[in-house]
């Protein structure tokens, strides 16, 4: 093989390499993409898009939420916590696909209309890159150049 040609070969597994890298920084690090899901933005009464849920919570919704201990200036979509405990991240080779695997979910996305429920804001996911993303491929482009 001429020079030409194994530098387009190696060109072409650089490249084949991102989208692995990017599939296997979400695989490893789901647990960091479901906190920010729901810590980072639920708990702020945020959803995918950083804006806040509306409606917000009834009145009748306020006083039970009052009793458990939990806020009532925002909707946080935290009740029972089985809604945080089902979400679940599959890693793609370009994206992360967000689920939520509880039955009362199609009844939140037609009460919350207005919004976009799960996925992860662009600046998380831009910090996430950074920090889970960029090293994965710098390490798999490094092994691929020092073959």
């Amino acid at each position: 093989m001429g020079t030409v040609s194994r530098f387009n070969a190696k060109l072409l597994e650089l490249k084949n390499s991102i989208n692995k890298s990017i599939q296997n920084s979400i695989s490893t690090n789901k647990a960091v993409l479901i906190e920010q899901q729901t810590g980072g933005q639920f708990d702020k009464g945020q959803d995918s898009q950083g804006i806040q849920f509306i409606p917000k919570y009834a009145f009748s919704t306020k006083v039970a939420k009052r009793r458990k201990g939990q806020p009532t200036d925002r909707v946080t979509l935290k009740d029972t916590g089985k809604l945080y405990n089902n979400i679940e991240i599959q890693a793609q080779t370009t994206q992360a696909i967000i689920t939520a695997n509880v039955e009362y979910f199609k009844y939140l996305v037609t009460h919350y209309d207005k919004n976009t429920i799960l996925g992860i804001q662009t600046e998380a996911m831009k910090d996430f890159l950074k920090e889970f993303t960029l090293p994965e491929i710098e390490k798999n482009f490094k092994i691929i150049i020092r073959q």
